[in-house]
């Protein structure tokens, strides 16, 4: 994780109308980061290639964290 800045926020929502999850992180330097999260409802699976880019900005346990969360979302949205 980065000695410079830590998240402060973050949301997780899916975009009406579209198969993607947004999610938008602030940290404490005031800079945002906004990911849209591809799903699918046939496989019930996301793609975010970035996640390992959290990790490095973030640590693990705040990927970890977005990680769950995601794997709940898509796991609704499939209902």
């Amino acid at each position: 994780m980065t000695e410079n800045y830590y998240p402060t926020d973050y949301a997780i929502r899916p975009i009406e109308g579209s198969k993607q999850i947004e999610l938008i992180i602030h940290s404490t330097d005031g800079h945002v980061w906004e990911y849209g999260i591809p799903y699918s409802t046939a496989t019930c699976r996301y793609a975010f290639e970035e996640i390992d880019v959290l990790e490095l900005d973030f640590g693990e346990e705040f990927r970890e964290k977005i990680e769950d969360e995601l794997d709940e979302l898509v796991k609704k949205l499939c209902e």
